[in-house]
């Protein structure tokens, strides 16, 4: 399958996302997280907003009256049948004739998403670069009622029905007291995406930092004899103690339970593989369908589920904290592993010429804010290894080799 092929696919599930964001006002946190890795492209911003601009629709409305909406709908879903229906299912438009204006505004996104792709095959170049800065993107916010606020830096106050948020520094802050006497209900949902690093104080006074690529869903304000939330990623607890409602964070792959600790907890789906390193206080670890094998863990130990296993090392605790205080932090980890996590920051694609250099090792510090080529030339000096970064259109990659 060529690239302009598998480029094409994925431009029209972000239309489906879309449109179904525009129909329906809610998404999923795994189609919250690709719509805001797409979004991630300023290009891409800007023309998104021209898409959700409800002005825009109603200035077009006319225009859309004369056009056989079925027809261009089913042109478009013969041509993605062609090629593999994707993931994200459309709805049945004969139920939403009625939004029949944003179906054909979408219908041709995705024919301009077609027409840029295979218009730009001839083009599509390796470009070599020197290096690659590292850019900041805004993460998202999906409130109960799934509005999406974008948490940009002037965004400071975020109302909504279960009160107001705190947006200030890149902390968002959920105040007991603003939530004007009444039980508050349903669930908040903090996307970062590459490139970001988001922290939130939850009403209880926990705070959690939010690693970039990371999602972090939880209650508007917390409520019984239990405190639970969803993680996935990486992201850093400093829980509140209240020995009557345990905190628990649930990921695919195991479950951490407290009463008041520090502790980081890193889940990524790609790497196929949990950790849980506690910092300060107590913290009982278990694996998905094995709770009865669960295991309490000690400051400076790190539990680990791999190919269904769970284990237990001694660790230090600040090479995987790090991250929060803005350092990318390595002690004795291999080549893949380290360009893996850099990626998500950078935004990039790795390859290896040879699987062996996969597994050289590296021990160092390096601060998240300088452009990649600094830390790579130090591995290429100490590890007698070269790199190459390459660009096509708005994706890098890096090329490692002998």
């Amino acid at each position: 399958m060529s690239k302009n092929m598998y480029s094409g696919k994925k431009e029209i599930k972000i239309a489906a996302l879309i449109r179904k964001e525009l129909l329906t006002g809610e998404l999923s946190i795994e189609e919250n997280a690709l719509l805001q890795e797409w979004l991630s492209v300023p290009e891409n911003q800007e023309y998104y907003q021209k898409v959700v601009d409800l002005e825009t629709l109603k200035s077009k409305e006319t225009f859309y009256k004369t056009v056989n909406t079925d027809l261009a709908f089913e042109r478009i879903k013969r041509k993605m049948i062609s090629e593999d229906t994707p993931v994200i299912s459309l709805f049945n438009y004969r139920r939403i004739l009625k939004y029949a204006a944003v179906l054909v505004f979408l219908a041709g996104i995705t024919s301009v998403f077609f027409y840029l792709n295979n218009s730009s095959d001839s083009k599509n170049q390796d470009v070599v670069v020197k290096s690659i800065e590292p850019k900041y993107n805004n993460p998202t916010l999906v409130l109960a009622d799934g509005t999406v606020v974008s948490l940009e830096p002037k965004k400071e106050r975020i109302v909504s029905k279960n009160g107001v948020i705190s947006n200030v520094n890149k902390v968002l802050v959920y105040d007991a007291k603003d939530l004007k006497g009444t039980t508050s209900v349903g669930d908040n949902t903090l996307i970062v995406p590459v490139g970001g690093i988001y922290a939130v104080s939850l009403s209880d006074g926990t705070k959690v930092w939010l690693n970039s690529k990371s999602s972090l869903k939880y209650p508007v304000e917390f409520s019984g004899d239990k405190r639970t939330v969803t993680l996935e990623g990486e992201a850093y607890f400093e829980v509140t103690k209240n020995p009557h409602s345990p905190f628990t964070v649930k990921t695919k792959s195991g479950n951490v339970t407290v009463l008041g600790t520090h502790f980081n907890v890193s889940a990524y789906q790609e790497d196929r593989n949990f950790e849980a390193t506690l910092a300060e206080g107590k913290v009982k670890v278990s694996e998905i369908g094995k709770e009865s094998q669960s295991v309490i863990l000690k400051p400076g130990q790190q539990a680990r589920v791999k190919n269904e296993t769970l284990t237990v090392a001694e660790v230090d605790p600040l090479v995987y904290t790090a991250w929060k205080d803005g350092k990318f932090y390595f002690e004795n980890e291999n080549l893949k592993n380290i360009l893996t996590k850099m990626a998500r920051w950078y935004n990039f694609n790795v390859k290896f010429e040879q699987k062996a250099l996969e597994q050289i090792k590296f021990t160092g510090i390096v601060l998240k804010d300088e452009p990649i080529d600094r830390f790579l030339d130090i591995i290429s000096k100490s590890s007698n290894v070269k790199y190459k970064i390459t660009k096509v259109n708005q994706t890098y990659e890096v090329t490692v080799s002998k």
